[in-house]
């Protein structure tokens, strides 16, 4: 059996795919720990998960400036050279980058120690840190066929999806409403801009939790940086919503939803399409290349979903969407069974076998 480590991280894009992978390899033998930032998401659910947890020190690629580049340059060398340390202390055999700023260090430290570098990219337009490990990985997993000719390399490219954690499709509706203080019986749309939150969205649903015509219950996750903002544009909470900052099950909330108003990271569509959701997908503009429309719009061409952008974003409107939708019943399960229809529930353990095979060598 091999010791792997699972790197980057800082959006549950990057985290919740990886410890799918990380779950499925401990499940077949083998020593699994996390390399991330401890300040950011990673650094609190991998713990959480009992996965042994190495903090890694890298700058953030700047977007402009040619001083910045260059000490972003200097950065990224001392953090290789500084990982390199730990990898050997812990006897690594292969590293499975993820993305964000955070992997790429221990990468290029595998890279350059002659063990075993892959890297999983969950979004169609790949991120920065991906497309320079690209370049000395063994194995590249992706989610989507449109990323296979916008990834560099050479190393073999295998599509497998988007890896989900199996016990997103375990939630109980009946016990969701007693946990969340909702009716079962009563529609319920939720809302969840991510594990980071996501301001537009916030506005959204507040204006629909408050809309006098709204016949629907609202199931909230705002965002732990944006709790106390929302209570107070929410104010006294009304009947049939429940607000909630955070939510580690998200289990529970899917099995809530009638309806999903949520940011298009590929995690949450891998998620939405496990558990057969509909979904109204508000693709945050704050990515590389707007790679979150990208992502969203292969899910609308497939029925599953509907797109609303913030440009020019008109809150009435927005609202006036969600009832729209919510409404129509056929709608909504016609789009739940064509998302049911795109997951890729082996994902994980097609990532699992690929790592085996083309990284470890059967080790």
């Amino acid at each position: 059996m091999a010791t792997i480590v699972l790197a980057g991280g800082g959006t549950g894009g990057h985290v919740y795919p990886a410890l799918a992978i990380g779950d499925e390899l401990i499940r077949r033998g083998h020593q699994v720990l996390y390399y991330g930032d401890p300040d950011r998401l990673e650094g609190r659910v991998a713990p959480q998960k009992g996965y042994t947890f190495r903090p890694v020190s890298a700058l953030q690629y700047p977007r402009g400036g040619l001083l910045g580049k260059i000490r972003f340059g200097f950065g990224l060398i001392r953090a290789v050279l500084a990982t390199r340390g730990p990898l050997k202390q812990d006897g690594v055999d292969a590293v499975l980058g993820v993305g964000g700023y955070i992997s790429a260090p221990p990468v290029l430290a595998a890279w350059t120690l002659g063990r075993g570098a892959a890297i999983h990219e969950a979004n169609v337009v790949p991120g920065l840190a991906n497309q320079l490990c690209a370049r000395v990985s063994r194995l590249i997993l992706l989610t989507y066929e449109r990323t296979r000719d916008r990834m560099p390399g050479g190393a073999p490219k295998h599509l497998v999806g988007v890896p989900v954690n199996p016990r997103i499709m375990e939630g109980d509706r009946a016990q969701a409403a007693a946990k969340y203080g909702l009716d079962p019986e009563k529609t319920t749309v939720l809302f969840v801009g991510g594990s980071l939150g996501a301001q537009k969205l916030n506005e959204l649903a507040v204006a629909f939790a408050k809309d006098p015509a709204r016949e629907v219950q609202v199931l909230h996750l705002c965002g732990p940086r944006y709790h106390e903002e929302v209570k107070a544009a929410l104010g006294e909470v009304p009947p049939g919503v429940s607000l909630r900052d955070y939510e580690d099950r998200m289990a529970d909330a899917y099995a809530m939803a009638d309806l999903v108003v949520a940011r298009s990271g590929s995690s949450t569509l891998g998620e939405l399409c496990a558990v057969g959701k509909p979904s109204l997908l508000v693709p945050s503009p704050n990515v590389t290349e707007n790679h979150q429309e990208e992502n969203a719009r292969g899910l609308e061409s497939a029925g599953a979903a509907e797109v609303l952008v913030e440009q020019g974003w008109d809150l009435a409107a927005a609202v006036e969407r969600v009832r729209a939708l919510v409404s129509d019943r056929e709608k909504l399960r016609a789009m739940g069974e064509a998302a049911r229809s795109q997951a890729r529930l082996d994902a994980a353990e097609r990532a699992a076998d690929l790592v085996e095979q083309v990284v470890l060598g059967g080790k």
